[in-house]
């Protein structure tokens, strides 16, 4: 059972509840011996007046002088309700014992008022006694003075007493907080229950199914909780449906460069002719460096799922150092297609927030595809520079463009304009959108002045501070 665990929820919940229960138990036993003691303090104090009442009655005047008749009764009301050892003096006016224990203690404070009686305790042979104090005024008397007379007891009989009142009272307490505790227990079992549900509802469940928890029947308090397993449920079904659709996809665009590949190999082994098979190896290279940097970019595409994009280190970066390095791995390329390729630099250094591999594989990708679907002989110019004063990065080049109709499909993974006459893998500018949405940017397609070509803008966020609510754009 959960309540038997030390970290469940119940045991916490019963044991927050019990520990303030016990500890009010006990500051309530702190008091109840209090008033346990004062209840018997009070009802010994009674007996001893009593018994005081008694001998008072016996004291007369004799011939001139003060004469005691002690009561049977008076000493008998102390033995048969104590069980406990008495003592009794009787003192005369002048200070003289007329009867009793000659040195029983008197009251140590102030004398006793006229008529008025005190109680109080005493060392008395080695034991604590309980004592009163009477004045009893004796009328007849020579000279006219109270009589006092004192009675005491051993304390047995009253610790006893009060000890009987709070082991009473106590015993009373426990059982009703064990009664609350157990109480509180099977309450705390029947409350829980809709918890015991979703566990095994959760755990019955097959392993693909990542449907959303029914919150209906379950506590509000642990609705929140529920809402967010099942965002995160929902998160993981998109970030799994995204990987299985990429999978997919990437399998099914690898296979037409290794079935090209392999066709090649196969043909030049079966005409056997040196001449052939040079030629075979340089298309099959071709063929590897594009299947390698088609693994690449789907690897990265991997990366850059949007429900993964946070664990991405973000830091400022010099951006017009990242483009120039960038563009110098591309020069060979460009002149390979006769290309121009320039980089105009902003007047002060742009440095941007973001990560600085991302952008680097931003930049090269749409350099990549700027000299691949540029034209042969054409230029691709790369310009840094602020737009209302936010980083801007634009990638230019004069090669018949993107139509209209087809720019918000060629952000889409693996997705070729029709009648596109380059190879490729499709992926850059999704690759490219992703990075953007990563570093809460904005991309535009434009149509450059000369309206010939495509330019590529990139809206960066300056270096400093981002607003936490700041939500990424891709247009």
């Amino acid at each position: 059972m959960f309540w038997k665990q030390a970290d469940s929820l119940q045991f916490q919940l019963l044991r927050w509840l019990l520990i303030p229960l016990l500890l009010l138990l006990l500051v309530n036993a702190w008091f109840s011996n209090r008033t346990a003691v004062a209840t018997a303090n009070l009802a010994f104090d009674r007996l001893l007046m009593a018994s005081a009442d008694a001998i008072a009655e016996g004291i007369e005047v004799r011939n001139g002088g003060i004469a005691v008749d002690l009561p049977y009764a008076a000493l008998q009301l102390l033995e048969s309700n104590m069980q406990e050892r008495v003592f009794y003096r009787v003192v005369a006016p002048d200070g003289k014992t007329l009867t009793g224990y000659d040195d029983l203690p008197l009251p140590a404070s102030a004398p006793v008022p006229p008529q008025e009686s005190v109680a109080y305790s005493a060392q008395y042979r080695g034991e604590t006694i309980h004592l009163l104090a009477l004045n009893k005024q004796v009328y007849g008397a020579n000279p006219t003075a109270p009589v006092t007379i004192v009675v005491a007891a051993t304390g047995g009989a009253r610790n006893a007493l009060s000890r009987e009142i709070l082991i009473e009272g106590l015993t009373r307490q426990g059982l009703l907080i064990l009664a609350a505790g157990l109480l509180v227990a099977f309450g705390l079992l029947r409350g829980l229950e809709p918890l015991r549900r979703l566990h095994a509802s959760v755990t019955e469940r097959e392993p693909s199914d990542l449907s959303p928890i029914d919150p209906s029947g379950i506590q509000k308090e642990v609705r929140p909780l529920i809402q967010a397993l099942n965002l995160h449920m929902g998160r993981v079904a998109n970030l799994l449906a995204s990987r299985e659709r990429l999978i997919m996809d990437a399998s099914h665009q690898m296979r037409t460069p290794l079935a090209e590949m392999r066709m090649q190999i196969e043909y030049s082994v079966q005409q056997n002719r040196p001449e052939l098979s040079r030629a075979t190896l340089i298309d099959t290279q071709a063929g590897i460096d594009r299947l390698a940097r088609l693994i690449s970019q789907i690897l990265l595409q991997a990366r850059l799922d949007p429900d993964v994009l946070h664990d991405q280190r973000i830091a400022p970066v010099d951006l017009s150092e990242l483009a120039l390095d960038t563009a110098l791995e591309y020069v060979a390329k460009a002149r390979r297609r006769s290309m121009d390729l320039s980089l105009e630099d902003a007047p002060q250094p742009v440095v941007v927030m973001g990560n600085a591999l991302l952008l680097r594989e931003l930049i090269a990708n749409l350099i990549d595809n700027a000299i691949a679907y540029g034209r042969h002989g054409g230029s691709v110019a790369i310009r840094l520079n602020r737009d209302g004063g936010g980083p801007v990065l634009e990638i230019e080049d004069d090669g018949p463009g993107i139509p209209l109709a087809e720019r918000d499909k060629v952000f889409e993974r693996f997705y070729r304009a029709p009648g596109s006459a380059v190879g490729g893998s499709g992926l850059g500018l999704s690759i490219v959108r992703d990075i953007c949405i990563a570093h809460r940017s904005r991309i535009e397609l434009r149509t450059p002045s000369s309206g010939v070509g495509l330019a590529v803008r990139i809206h960066l966020q300056e270096a400093g501070p981002q607003p936490a609510d700041s939500t990424p754009d891709a247009t």
